[in-house]
């Protein structure tokens, strides 16, 4: 890992070679902490610590939009005097998306990009031996010349990666070629009987005077026993960087490296004085032997042998951290991919953080790296110099990891036309075919060793107008049928269609995934209800026609985990929630399902695994409530307990088991149990439900929670409570009387609630659907004294809505011709009016969480009955909490 790139690289192996002077290598240390930040149109200064961006609160509050300007990190640095005399190397892994340094009042340069690393040389405004006044200004400003223009991600502002300083003496192996290690490794020949290894190393002469030095290329084994050596004498002349390149170096029977089996080398760059042997510079890359080939029928296969590439794409984001993530927490995310049986790992939509590189090539997840060229290009020459650029810088950095077989060079770049005039939407298409020819082109020049890749989303008919589905070498396409677009079965037509019309393509399933809240459940799954269970049923679904393909090379399924997106609305404000984990690693039942399909390892997951707080209505006799929980495994049989009791034994279909298990009021106990190769698996979790009688008055009444207009259950884990979906009432038994749920309309069909944000609540489901029209909500309770809270928010507005442009199958209704907004009702409890005249605009406004609560005496077994009187437009009712007091 990068806190591993030694700040003294030395291995004993080395010791073998000619005696050396030992005279002090480059030193790295990070200065990430102490940084005095200064922010626009805020007042005062702060003390930060660098990973930091300054958009982790406001990417994700009720206010619309995000700071997007210009801040100031400063700081004082004092740096010994035992660095003298050497070259000093300033280096960032990450800042968005603008930055000027300057040291000691002096400008230093300037980067533009916010995903890969830069670095300057700061030696001739360094002062040893005294305090030196760094100071940063960093922009996130929307600029037209530099891409993402628009995704569908958040673009925090601020230095998010680490931050440190080398120093290396003046002869040393160049540092600023885009910021890459200097030395390029490419392996020409990979059998299992030899392989060869070709070096190529930039060096570098900042003296006045001419320097020979003797190059030296070390392998060694993953036990740190050399296995090849060559040298070469290089004679630089002062000021001179110079690309050497050294004969092949020969390896006989290597250890190859694979998925299963990530054996790494290490390759050890030395620069060594001529004169007196001492070490001038030394750096270390990985070295992992391996061949790979994509073909248009049979997919990828590594050394000889066929993988489907198995695996997700991932966003670097963190609850309540935005992206500026310590090296621990990238770790975890890819640890969670190799757990789950992934063997691939899209980095999406830009270069990330150099560890998530470094545990992919030492766990064996193969990689496509791409820049963030996403949705739209900007037709200037300026826009086209800054993404070859990127390109340039993305290749070199990474250029060396042996996880590395393709490089992304655009994503869903037509994904909204700019244009509705045939004339000059042609004009955009030749640009933005010359962007993404240059871009390839320059790739395949960088590396011609792996292939190009470019993501489209479901509109082949613009690429090809386009010409852009001629350039890359693999396609990937970004699928959401059954989501964005209402046909599932439209995603197997579309492969093979693709298949057919581009025959001399590779292809790869780049994104499909449908939003889930694993807060909400439904027994009746649709599209967009963002319920667990639609995200199982599509998830098998896909996977199914996919693995039935096997020209399709792999997949990558849109995300690892769920990520901020500011825009954004949908059940949970301001997150795209396709994750199959969530904000904070969640698992969701997704990501178990994957576990049980690819994992090598047994497992046995029973499902729902947070849904802790159950709740539901007894629909077997009177106190017993039957619900669906789903087990993963990849036993060939699994057996379920409910409190001591079996329910049998299944084989799970697709690795997924579903049983139908009777709750009981209380705690549950579920325990699962499986056999698999002769080993005894168990998983067990404890479930308390809130049972909520058919017939309240036959017993003891303690509270009902109910979401109207809808079928979904909401786990609101925050307060532990179970809300449950309405039901018609009946007498002796609670529930709505008229009205219908509320669905909204889209570009296919309807679907169910809204998908607005509802300010002043973090429990957006219970306000997005709603029952419109509503005359009663009945419940027969036993008498006593009640608290009944009825929640309320307006989901219609005559404001036209803009189609935001991460929905790629366009699928928003013009709103507007939305409903009246100011409806009037009023509403009554047991005969008594309590508010005369509701209107929900008027009073709070659009989109607005209201709760009001009332104390009701329930007497002479009348029950509760809570009426609703139409004034003008039609009641509503979005949910009802009725809870016992006295």
């Amino acid at each position: 890992m990068k806190k591993l790139f030694y700040t003294i690289l030395h291995t004993w192996c080395l010791l073998a070679s000619v005696p050396t002077v030992m005279a002090q290598p480059r030193v790295t240390y990070t200065i990430n902490d102490g940084w005095r930040f200064f922010r626009e149109g805020v007042v005062g200064e702060e003390t930060v610590s660098i990973p930091h961006t300054w958009n982790a609160s406001d990417g994700d509050d009720d206010t619309p939009g995000y700071y997007r300007g210009e801040a100031w990190y400063r700081r004082q640095l004092f740096v010994d005097r035992s660095q003298e005399g050497r070259q000093a190397i300033i280096y960032f892994e990450g800042a968005n998306q603008e930055v000027q340094l300057y040291l000691n009042d002096r400008f230093i340069g300037t980067h533009r990009g916010g995903y890969t690393r830069f670095c300057f040389d700061i030696t001739a405004a360094l002062r040893y031996g005294e305090e030196n006044s760094i100071a940063i200004r960093v922009s996130n400003a929307h600029n037209p010349d530099i891409p993402p223009l628009s995704a569908d991600f958040t673009f925090y502002g601020g230095i998010y990666r680490d931050v440190y300083l080398q120093f290396l003496n003046p002869v040393h192996v160049t540092v600023n070629d885009y910021a890459s290690s200097g030395v390029y490794i490419r392996t020409p020949q990979v059998e299992r009987s030899e392989a060869s290894v070709e070096v190529t190393a930039l060096l570098t002469n900042d003296t006045r005077r001419p320097a020979e030095v003797l190059v030296e290329h070390l392998v060694c084994n993953a036990d740190g026993k050399e296995v090849a050596r060559q040298r070469h004498t290089v004679s630089l002349r002062a000021g001179e960087t110079k690309r050497k390149v050294a004969k092949q170096i020969r390896i006989k029977s290597p250890h190859l490296w694979s998925t299963h089996d990530p054996y790494l080398y290490r390759v050890h760059t030395r620069v060594l004085d001529t004169r007196n042997g001492t070490l001038l510079d030394e750096v270390v890359n990985p070295l992992g032997l391996r061949r790979f080939k994509f073909d248009t029928r049979q997919g990828f296969t590594l050394n000889g042998e066929p993988c489907k590439l198995v695996g997700t794409a991932r966003h670097q984001d963190y609850y309540r951290a935005g992206n500026a993530l310590r090296d621990e927490m990238h770790v975890r995310d890819v640890l969670l991919l190799k757990a789950m049986g992934g063997n691939f790992l899209r980095v999406s939509h830009y270069p990330q953080d150099p560890v998530v590189m470094e545990m992919c090539d030492r766990l064996g997840i193969l990689t496509s790296v791409e820049i963030p060229v996403v949705n739209a290009v900007t037709e200037s020459e300026t826009f086209l110099h800054n993404a070859v650029e990127m390109a340039r810088e993305m290749v070199r950095q990474d250029f060396n990891h042996p996880s590395v077989v393709m490089w992304g060079t655009m994503n869903e770049v037509l994904l909204r036309l700019p244009y509705t005039d045939s004339l000059r939407l042609e004009r955009y298409y030749r640009f933005t075919e010359r962007v993404a020819r240059r871009l390839d082109e320059v790739v395949r020049e960088e590396d011609p060793s792996r292939y190009t890749m470019m993501a489209y989303h479901n509109a082949p008919a613009r690429y090809e107008a386009a010409h852009l589905t001629d350039i890359p070498m693999i396609q990937g396409w970004n699928l959401y049928q059954g989501w964005y677009e209402p046909n599932i079965n439209e995603f197997q037509q579309l492969l093979d269609r693709h298949h057919r019309v581009y025959p001399d393509k590779v292809l790869m399933v780049t994104e499909y995934g449908p939003g889930v809240d694993p807060r909400l459940h439904s027994y009746t799954p649709e599209r967009f209800d963002f319920s667990q269970e639609y995200g199982l049923y599509y998830h098998r679904h896909y996977l199914q026609a996919i693995l039935e393909r096997p020209f399709i090379a792999g997949f990558s399924l849109w995300n690892l985990n769920d990520f901020y997106s500011e825009s954004r609305i949908d059940a949970v404000p301001h997150v795209n929630n396709k994750g199959i984990t969530g904000l904070d690693r969640e698992l969701k039942d997704t990501y178990h399902f994957y576990q049980a399909v690819f994992a090598p390892q047994p497992v046995l997951v029973i499902g729902n695994r947070q849904w802790l707080a159950r709740g539901g209505t007894a629909n077997r006799g009177d106190s017993v409530c039957v619900q669906s929980v789903p087990l993963f495994s990849n036993a060939d049989e699994v057996e379920l307990f409910v409190n001591g009791k079996s329910l049998g034994r299944k084989q799970p279909e697709a690795c997924c088991a579903s049983f139908e298990v009777p709750f009981t009021g209380g705690e549950n106990r579920l325990d699962a149990v499986a056999v698999v190769d002769g080993r005894t698996i168990r998983d067990a979790l404890t479930v308390s439900f809130q049972m909520v009688h058919r017939y309240p008055r036959a017993h003891t009444f303690t509270e009902m929670n109910v979401m109207l207009g809808s079928p979904r259950y909401f786990d609101d884990r925050t307060s532990h409570t179970a809300w449950i979906p309405e039901q018609p009432y009946r007498p002796g038994s609670w529930g709505f009387v008229g009205g219908t749920p509320y669905r909204r309309k889209s570009g296919f069909d309807t679907l169910p609630g809204t998908d607005i944000d509802i300010f002043g609540t973090d429990c957006n489901p219970i306000y997005q659907t709603q029952r419109v029209g509503i005359e009663a909500f009945k419940a027969d309770v036993p008498d006593g004294v009640y608290t009944v809270c009825l929640y309320w928010a307006e989901l219609e507005s005559k404001e036209k809505r803009e189609t935001l442009v991460y929905n790629l199958g366009a699928d928003i209704a013009d709103r507007s011709d939305a409903a009246d907004t100011s409806r009037t009702f009023a509403v009554s409890i047991n005969g008594t009016t309590v508010l005369d005249e509701v209107n929900l605009v008027r009073d709070y406004g659009y989109a607005r969480a209201v709760m009001q609560k009332f104390t009701v005496n329930v007497e002479a077994g009348a029950g509760l009955s809570v009426d609703f009187h139409k004034k003008k437009g039609e009641p509503v009712l979005n949910a009802i909490r009725i809870y016992k007091g006295l």
